[in-house]
């Protein structure tokens, strides 16, 4: 495994609360003998964090060894708390997404999940209901089945069978004065828990895992453990696969897949399951 990432951490004191001092929307700060500190570089801990299947992230400081646990947003250091400061125009709300576990999968509410179901109420409806009682709870159905959306345990339920599955509320991530090549590099250097995954966008707007699928016309050469290796080599690289016979390419920098027939380009992803 390689070495977890050193961020270093600097003094700051916020201002001016519109904005912060890197122009981005948020602001990760670790509070170190009764100051805040900025930690510098928070973007490679933001672009994890927005992503719905990172439980946490583990960094080296100056001083010492750091894990950020991201569902109760603390560290596993009595001495340190962590938070994450907001900062949107006034008027404005940030941009926030809310996920259920399908399986193997997070998916986004609103979205198509594996069964090709999809929920009757988005991210916005339940953000507006959280902000007005983030203890409360609300109802929707998935097909001809109703659920409840449990805000202070953060589950869903079956109200039908009392199944249970994992909800996450996550910012979505904005790349402001970050490059891809910046960025990329620093993600390599992550100590993190959960296993990469590497999905495709369908038709539909949903999205699935790249994996061998013998016999079938969507009959893929490469799966989602093999791009991972070429992405640890060069972030910024291509690959090239077949999909039922016809040559694909993934671009790494551009987080999309080529059709090198036609030119159909496609979103991907790597998310942390």
């Amino acid at each position: 495994m390689v070495s977890p990432l050193f961020l270093l951490i600097h003094a700051f004191k916020c201002q001016n609360p519109c904005f912060s001092v890197s122009g981005n929307n948020y602001l990760w700060q670790l509070m170190v003998g009764g100051q805040w500190l900025k930690i510098e570089n928070d973007h490679v801990i933001e672009t994890h964090y927005c992503q719905p299947g990172a439980k946490g992230i583990t960094i080296n400081t100056s001083i010492g060894k750091v894990f950020i646990d991201f569902d109760e947003l603390k560290t596993d250091s009595a001495a340190l708390k962590v938070r994450r400061l907001s900062f949107v125009p006034q008027g404005q709300a940030e941009d926030i997404a809310w996920y259920y576990r399908d399986d193997d999968l997070w998916c986004e509410y609103g979205s198509q999940s594996s069964n090709m179901s999809s929920t009757s109420i988005h991210s916005k409806d339940i953000e507006m209901h959280f902000s007005q009682n983030p203890r409360g709870t609300i109802q929707f159905t998935i097909g001809l089945t109703t659920y409840s959306l449990d805000f202070y345990t953060m589950t869903q339920i079956n109200l039908a069978t009392g199944s249970c599955r994992d909800v996450r509320r996550r910012p979505k991530f904005t790349l402001n004065d970050v490059g891809a090549v910046q960025l990329g590099s620093a993600l390599q250097m992550l100590s993190l828990g959960s296993q990469p995954q590497w999905q495709f966008e369908g038709h539909s707007g949903a999205w699935y895992k790249f994996k061998h699928r013998y016999g079938t016309l969507t009959e893929c050469s490469l799966n989602s453990n093999e791009i991972e290796r070429k992405y640890q080599q060069n972030p910024t690289d291509c690959i090239t696969f077949t999909v039922n016979g016809y040559p694909y390419k993934l671009d790494f920098a551009s987080m999309i897949q080529i059709n090198q027939t036609t030119n159909y380009t496609r979103r991907i992803r790597r998310m942390l399951v």
